[in-house]
């Protein structure tokens, strides 16, 4: 019999005994329950259901209705009168291995040493177990005086009210992650939770029993188990254990700390725990608890770092985050006047303070709150510029740092060396800390980097290290950030003791320089490498040097430059966030000539922008990028004025100022329409409002705009947007391209943009109206556009519900031998046989049209059929037709064929995703055989065809000598068809060079054959990425 891996006293540790006895035997296990009724009498037990009962739903029957001790007695009496000694000798050792409660052999009732049943006792030990916790977690919450003493007063508590309360569709979390910055005070939530819990104001009626388990000491532990986990919170011993775990349904857990455990967000399960009596590491424990392995119906409140919620997504299933915000908006904004003296400057530090959102949100924890306003007051009784300082992090903490460090000689103004050393080992500390995500140091910690309490104290006006918990020796940085930016001047501090070049790896667990530019993942060790180049700032520098008494390397700012270096020259794989970082970086230099070589080597860049501060960074670095002539930019909603509603009513009306983000968006707008090299600039996606996109359509009409290609799909413009874009079409004199794709412009919208085209002045290529809500209406307008302008080559109308109706109306102008149109799209547009006959008419008399697509409209063989009759003759230009997905037959392919064979001009046609099937092929295999037709690109994905067809088109490969591009991608040819065609690939008639095909499966004997292929003619692809060896102006609207 297989061991039981499930814990033996639980709904499916009860399942796991159920499964052994067979389904004859469970049968048998039910109808000698039905003899224990009067046991069970106390219980309200549903009998009327145990008949048809599964396992799963028998089990939950017993541990629903009765207490734990009483099912397993009752079910190991079962056991034994069924003659299954083994199964019940098993239970019984399982129960006496928790050393709590021994099972009798006989079958009197479980009695405690009182005399009194276990059920009597069960209120005694809640109520016991609540005072305990009363007077527990009562002393421990002095330190946040920010909570009230009501719950109710709480506005985290009321949050925390309705955690587990189903939505409405009647979903019930199991676990709630409680997220939120370092120091805001989750800890302290956690620990009301409990009080307020056995207080009886929150899940008075939900659970049982709750129970605080902080993560770092469980991970301290060696190895324990869950029982011994929940005997440590337990007022003494013994604790009832089997008892409280018989309803782990009435189980909450309130783990807090979860991102302290080392190993939890890796995704290896196999090494988990799911018997609450088993001693394994802690780590595995929490691991377990969180993936529901680990009595899954009891439930879990986590408390847990905001950067460490991403991790943690992967592994939880169905939970509920609710955020545990510091200091609201108003309170800090309220503080930070109170705070600033200066009446004239205090107004223009808290709008720098407000923008910069990475300074305010860290504002929400008090102690960093603390620590900006002090070196604030610093920098302003210096005389510094203090707008200017907020905006740069680095500079703040220097000059908080700088104050606090304490030279022990009076007279010096600089460290001694001694002094030096112990700060860079604190540092490197700091540094280790932060790469191995270490914020807690232990006594041992200290003593391993040669540092003890006394000498930090002397060395720092303040405790640089703070006691973390009362009666532990373990020791944190106030915040993070602080330990963050001692482990980025740890590297400049290491540059002082040797030379390196380039990249030293300092010492065994402390990463190179390198390494920074790979930490993507890893909110600490990127504020770490902002921090960095925050140091190489001039003045930060100055500052340094004066405070450590030598000069700095030059070596590290060096290696910074090469980061940003290739980051630029690694442009198509480089993500948005990425970019945005390096801008980020950058700006906290403030070095403009830095900045200036740093970003040399971009020519492209991706940018998300999503905060206002985005805007004032990103602006900053785009006017140093001197060789960029690709800007991609998704702008989010930043000109909502609902940031920072909150902080207007603190702020007298004397005082209010301009929103600087509106200055920071004409200030990008300026650096986008005065770069020198910029070409293309695509703000597909963003959501401008109108006075955005008025803003940057002025800035974009000046004479000093070099844009030729302007991108903004899907940009939710209005009718006013069109017609300020319009007036742009006018006067730039270098737009070359409009895209306009996914936005409903209306008849409104393109009536100025139809007006513009007629202007002379207007000097537009390419026009790009992808789903634009576009009907035969908007048609008239555009047929006139196309009269009278004799520049546009190249119109895109996918996608838009013209019908043959807005095709007849366009046609009035294709028809002309004036217009000037070469390629036209009309995908997806409602297109039928009706207006295939008049685009065949337009055809007739145009010279000028070389690509038509028609792909996904429902022409039919017959509109086809009209179409060939024109492209036949000599006199239509007509060199790349596109038909995927048309509603072809075989029936029009004999007049394709004859298309093959007259055509002087046709170079490409795209016959997928249509129904030929072998007899269609068969006909166009007639034109094909000519040796030197026009068509070099023959598209025939997903037609139908098997290997019934290939003999026919092997030979019309073997004699053709014009074609250079097949696509047979998505067909059903046997193993037998493809070794047919593949002499006509090798074939020395043949000028194949491109054929789709995914060889991969074909049996490895024909993947041989089409390996041959490719050996005796080297310059032949085979693979399935046809459509992508065309030549970029093919799908020019992508571009």
């Amino acid at each position: 019999m297989e061991e039981a891996n499930l814990p033996s006293f639980s709904n499916y540790g009860l399942q796991w005994y159920f499964k052994q006895l067979g389904e004859e035997g469970f049968q048998t296990f039910k109808d000698l329950l039905k003899e224990k009724a009067s046991e069970l009498a106390a219980c309200s037990f549903p009998w009327i259901e145990v008949g048809n009962a599964n396992v799963e739903h028998l089990a939950y029957l017993l541990h629903e209705h009765c207490r734990g001790p009483l099912v397993w007695k009752i079910s190991i009496s079962i056991f034994e009168e069924m003659d299954l000694p083994l199964l019940s000798q098993k239970a019984r050792v399982d129960m006496e291995k928790c050393s709590l409660v021994e099972v009798p052999e006989d079958s009197t009732p479980m009695k405690t040493h009182q005399g009194t049943s276990m059920e009597e006792e069960t209120g005694g030990d809640e109520l016991h177990y609540k005072g305990h916790v009363m007077t527990k977690f009562a002393m421990m919450l002095d330190a946040h005086h920010d909570f009230k003493t009501l719950a109710s007063d709480c506005l985290q508590m009321q949050m925390l009210f309705g955690a587990f309360t189903p939505d409405h569709w009647g979903f019930r979390p199991r676990t709630v992650v409680v997220h939120g910055e370092s120091g805001v005070g989750k800890s302290a939530l956690a620990r009301r939770i409990l009080l307020h819990w056995a207080q009886g104001e929150l899940y008075p009626s939900m659970f049982s029993y709750v129970f605080f388990l902080h993560a770092r000491e469980v991970q301290s532990r060696r190895e324990s188990s869950l029982m011994e986990l929940i005997s440590g919170e337990w007022p003494d011993s013994p604790a009832p254990v089997i008892d409280i775990l018989s309803q782990p349904e009435r189980l909450l857990f309130v783990v807090d700390g979860f991102d302290d455990l080392d190993v939890v967000f890796k995704e290896d399960d196999t090494h988990l725990c799911d018997d609450w009596a088993e001693r394994r590491p802690g780590s595995v424990l929490m691991h377990s608890l969180l993936k529901n392995v680990l009595l899954p119906e009891a439930s879990l409140i986590i408390t847990i770092r905001d950067m460490g919620v991403e991790n943690l997504q992967a592994m939880v299933t169905s939970p509920r985050y609710l955020l545990v915000e510091g200091m609201s908006m108003e309170r800090r904004t309220q503080l930070f006047l109170e705070h600033m003296k200066n009446e004239h400057q205090k107004i223009r530090v808290l709008h720098s303070v407000v923008d910069n959102h990475q300074l305010f949100g860290k504002c929400q924890v008090p102690v960093v709150w603390s620590l900006i306003c002090q070196a604030l007051q610093m920098q302003e009784t210096a005389g510094k510029s203090l707008p200017h300082t907020c905006q740069i992090l680095t500079g703040l903490y220097i000059t908080f740092v700088a104050h606090q460090l304490t030279p022990r000689d009076a007279f010096r103004r600089c460290l001694s060396l001694e002094e030096r050393a112990l700060l860079q080992a604190l540092c490197r500390m700091a540094a280790e800390g932060v790469w191995d995500t270490k914020f807690v140091f232990y006594g041992d910690d200290l003593r391993v980097y040669g540092l003890t309490e006394s000498e930090l104290s002397a060395l720092f006006h303040m405790n640089i290290l703070l006691p973390d918990n009362p009666g532990e020796r373990c020791y944190t940085f106030p915040h993070p950030s602080l330990q963050e930016f001692c482990a980025a001047l740890y590297y400049i501090l290491e540059g002082l003791e040797r030379e390196w070049e380039p990249n030293p790896l300092f010492m065994e667990n402390i990463r190179t320089l390198m390494e920074f530019k790979q930490i993507s993942i890893s909110a600490h060790l990127l504020q770490v490498k902002r921090f960095l180049f925050g140091l190489m700032n001039k003045e930060v520098m100055r500052v340094l040097e004066n405070l450590l008494g030598c000069p700095i390397s030059p070596v590290v700012k060096r290696t910074l430059l090469h980061w940003i270096c290739l980051l630029g020259q690694q442009a198509n794989t480089t993500a948005p966030l990425d970019f945005l970082d390096s801008f980020y970086c950058l700006f906290e230099t403030q070095d403009e000539e830095f900045v200036r070589l740093a970003l040399n080597s971009f020519q492209e860049v991706w940018l998300s922008i999503n905060r206002r501060m985005d805007l004032l960074v990103s602006s900053y670095c785009l006017q140093h990028c001197q060789y960029l002539w690709k800007i991609q930019m998704d702008v989010r909603e930043i000109f909502s004025e609902d940031e920072v509603i909150e902080a207007w009513p603190m702020i007298p009306q004397r005082l209010q100022i301009k929103i600087p983000v509106e200055d920071w968006w004409e200030n990008l707008c300026l650096v986008l329409s005065t770069h020198p090299n910029l070409r293309q600039l695509d703000l597909s996606g963003s959501i401008l409002n109108e006075w955005a996109m008025r803003t940057l359509c002025i800035k974009l009409r000046q004479p000093t705009c070099k844009i030729q290609n302007l991108m903004l799909d899907h940009c939710g413009l209005t009718h006013t947007c069109c017609l300020v874009i319009s007036q742009i079409l006018i006067t730039a004199t270098r737009l070359k391209s409009l895209s306009l794709t996914g936005n409903k412009v209306t008849h409104q919208g393109t009536m100025p943009l139809c007006d513009a085209l007629k202007v002379s002045q207007c000097i537009l290529k390419k026009l790009i109206l992808g789903d634009c809500g576009l009907t035969a209406a908007n048609c008239q307008d555009l047929a006139l556009a196309l009269i009278s302008n004799q520049r546009l080559t190249h119109l895109y109308l996918s996608t838009n519900n013209l019908g043959s109706e807005g095709v007849t109306l366009l046609c009035r102008a294709l028809k002309l031998f004036s217009c000037a149109l070469q390629r036209l799209i009309l995908n997806e547009c409602n297109l039928d046989v009706i207006g295939c006959g008049f685009l065949a008419l337009a055809l007739m008399g145009n010279r000028h049209l070389t690509h038509l697509s028609l792909s996904m409209n429902p022409l039919g063989d017959d509109g086809v059929i009209l179409l060939c009759e024109v492209i036949a003759e000599p006199s239509c230009h007509l060199r790349d037709l596109e038909l995927v997905k048309c509603h072809l037959t075989a029936i029009c392919c004999k007049k394709l064929s004859y298309v093959i064979t007259r055509s002087k001009h046709l170079r490409s046609l795209d016959l997928a995703t249509n129904a030929l099937g072998d007899s269609g092929m068969v006909a166009l295999c007639e034109g094909l055989k000519q040796r030197q037709g026009s068509l070099r690109r023959l598209g025939l994905e997903a037609c139908d065809l098997t290997s019934d067809c290939c003999e026919d088109l092997s030979l019309a490969l073997s004699s053709n000598q014009s074609l250079t591009s097949l696509n047979l991608m998505r067909n059903n040819f046997s193993p037998g068809g493809i070794m047919k065609l593949c002499p006509a690939f090798a074939h020395p008639n043949s000028n194949l060079q491109i054929i789709g095909l995914w060889k991969w499966q074909y049996s490895a004997q024909v993947r041989k054959l089409l390996e041959e292929v490719q050996l005796r003619k080297p310059q032949v692809v085979i693979g399935d990425g046809w459509y992508a060896f065309d030549e970029e102006d093919r799908y020019w609207w992508k571009n």
